[in-house]
């Protein structure tokens, strides 16, 4: 499993090691990293390679070209204050700070190994916005598994998207393997009887609407007001429901490419 910055006490090492391990080896990314942070590209090597370090400000700028977390922004923030810690006693009050971060991971790892299912509270977090589940299911498309492209694919602020991948590393539904994210093991179903179903099909019923005024031509809408007999009411249902279970046998084999919303409406009025 590749490292994060969670397993670093120096901020150098991670830095290195992160960029060595970026496409071509990391060629031209300390260049990139220079001009996100308004300095000479000798400087950058300067700070990774002697005693010198980036100031609190430059860190943060780091961060965010690196695309941390929020709790990785954290983490490495307080790595750079470590390694310019100027007494003993700051040293061990900033060290103290990172072991109850690793030890709260550690103890959230143990939990979600056990944990297969959502409770109740994060049910009706995970179903209170329809971005949750979106974000969750373009994880399992490689294309989409860093927060960059997931914010770029669904117009949504970057800090969004890493909050939103923070509760589904925290609920087991997401893992992070170095600096991409993939589908976890905790699974999500919603019965008919449950209360937040109502609030599932609403959300998605509203990125219709939204769909319907984009007029994209791949999309299907399909809607009449008709008069039927009473005992064909339950055949057009079971060819529905006959349709979904085809449609699921074909995604069940399908490669995750492309992220699409299923959503059928027949009903009485």
């Amino acid at each position: 499993m590749k490292k994060t910055v969670f397993d670093y006490w120096d901020y150098k090492p991670y830095l290195i090691e992160k960029i060595a391990s970026m496409a071509n080896k990391g060629r031209g990314v300390k260049r990139d990293m220079a001009n996100y942070l308004g300095c000479q590209t000798a400087y950058v090597s300067q700070v990774l390679n002697q005693h010198v370090h980036f100031s609190l400000e430059q860190a943060v700028k780091v961060s965010q070209f690196f695309q941390h977390s929020k709790e990785e922004s954290r983490f490495f923030l307080l790595l750079v204050q470590y390694q310019r810690a100027g007494s003993h006693d700051l040293q061990e009050f900033l060290k103290r700070e990172m072991e109850e971060i690793i030890e709260k991971r550690s103890n959230l790892k143990d939990r979600l190994n056990i944990k297969d299912s959502l409770d109740e509270t994060n049910q009706h977090i995970y179903y209170s916005a329809w971005y949750y589940a979106a974000v969750h299911i373009l994880l399992s498309i490689p294309d989409y598994q860093t927060p960059a492209k997931i914010a770029e694919h669904l117009k949504l602020p970057l800090s969004q998207i890493q909050e939103i991948l923070e509760f589904l590393i925290e609920t087991g539904l997401a893992v992070q393997k170095g600096s991409h994210y993939e589908i976890g093991k905790t699974r999500i179903h919603l019965g008919q009887d449950s209360v937040q179903i109502r609030r599932h099909h609403t959300n998605w019923r509203n990125q219709s609407i939204q769909s319907i005024d984009k007029n994209e031509k791949e999309d299907l809408h399909y809607s009449n007001v008709l008069s039927m007999s009473h005992k064909d009411v339950p055949r057009v249902k079971e060819i529905m429901i006959k349709a979904i279970e085809e449609c699921r046998e074909i995604i069940k084999v399908s490669k995750e490419e492309r992220l699409q919303i299923l959503t059928m409406d027949f009903f009485n009025l």
